[in-house]
């Protein structure tokens, strides 16, 4: 198993945490709740850390999101295509696959996209 230190970008994206303090959740539901998927508190409960940073900011998110979703595809296209004749099917296993995988893609997007933006702060070590 691999070990992540807590300190750094990829702890906070991986395990959808708060970038300043990595303790915080940074979304209130768990994925499989499609209504509320990407629902956010409006801050970190323990750094107080502002999530709603300006209107629209999760809009750049999906600069990438794109990205993510295009390997998803490529990845679950790749050992279809050895499937001669099956168009049809190979189309629905990759939609299957694409509508499962989007709330997580959609999630780590806005955890990448917040991560660009604000830093791990070293002064809320637990």
């Amino acid at each position: 198993m691999i070990c992540i230190n807590n300190k750094t970008k990829l702890y906070s994206v991986l395990k959808l945490k708060c970038p300043k303090c990595h303790q915080g959740n940074l979304f209130i539901n768990n994925a499989w709740n499609y209504h509320n998927t990407l629902a956010m508190p409006d801050k970190c409960f323990v750094c107080r850390q502002d999530f709603k940073i300006e209107p629209g900011f999760y809009s750049g998110a999906l600069w990438v999101t794109y990205p993510i979703v295009l390997i998803v595809v490529f990845l679950s296209l790749f050992p279809l295509i050895f499937i001669p004749d099956y168009y049809l099917m190979v189309f629905l296993v990759m939609l299957l696959v694409v509508l499962v995988t989007q709330p997580f893609v959609m999630r780590y997007g806005r955890a990448i996209w917040i991560n660009i933006f604000i830093h791990y702060d070293i002064g809320y070590e637990q």
